[in-house]
């Protein structure tokens, strides 16, 4: 096993499993759900962004697909040998749940002071949409003028159907409050309203 880089530097997935083993470093759950076409997805998840695993579970409930990579690692490093930034998380595994779906919600974690939650991606429209319900229930929220704007069209959340996504940033205050009803309620809320043919969405992607 080569000396491990920070995770930041591989190139891809599979530069990554270079430096680290499946089932010993890390695990990837993935549940596909039939007929779903939102997937919720924590590429940062178990021990690299604390929290985050358990969030996307919520936000997917039962309806939406649900992918997790998830740190394993017991000597708390889990975040520099396994943090794969999003705009070259090329997991396979991902990629295929995410492919055919209209709309992606990736859930991350940062670790500075801040608002609750940092909303990026792509998808304008529904990224309005989340700002306006997670405001309303209580969580500050900022969605422009910060650092994780998630605007790469190779970042992961953008790689679904549309090309465009939602990329949510918890902060570790707010993650480790662990009261994460009202903002799942929120959230799942806005899901369960988007109009089949809402603006922005490619014509194959709005029928499909």
């Amino acid at each position: 096993m080569r000396a491990v880089v920070p995770a930041d530097h591989y190139r891809g997935y599979q530069d990554l499993l270079q430096a680290v083993r499946e089932g010993q470093d890390f695990r990837v759950h993935v549940a596909a759900r039939e007929a779903a076409r939102t997937a919720v997805i924590a590429p940062h998840g178990g021990r690299i962004e604390g929290g985050t695993s358990e969030i996307a579970r919520a936000l997917a409930g039962e309806e939406h697909h649900l992918y997790l990579f998830e740190g394993l690692r017991t000597t708390g490093d889990n975040f520099h040998h396994l943090h794969l930034t999003s705009s070259r998380f090329d997991e396979p595994r991902c990629l295929e749940l995410i492919a055919g779906c209209t709309t992606v919600i990736a859930v991350h974690g940062y670790a500075t002071d801040g608002p609750d939650v940092l909303l990026g991606g792509r998808d304008e429209d529904l990224k309005s949409r989340l700002a306006a319900a997670l405001g309303a229930a209580g969580l500050s929220c900022l969605a422009d003028g910060h650092r994780f704007p998630g605007l790469d069209p190779g970042n992961v959340c953008n790689r679904g159907a549309t090309g465009r996504g939602v990329q949510l940033e918890f902060s570790a205050a707010f993650r480790r409050r662990r009261d994460w009803q009202a903002m799942a309620g929120a959230v799942r809320a806005v899901l369960d309203g988007l109009p089949v043919g809402r603006p922005g969405l490619p014509p194959c992607a709005a029928r499909a």
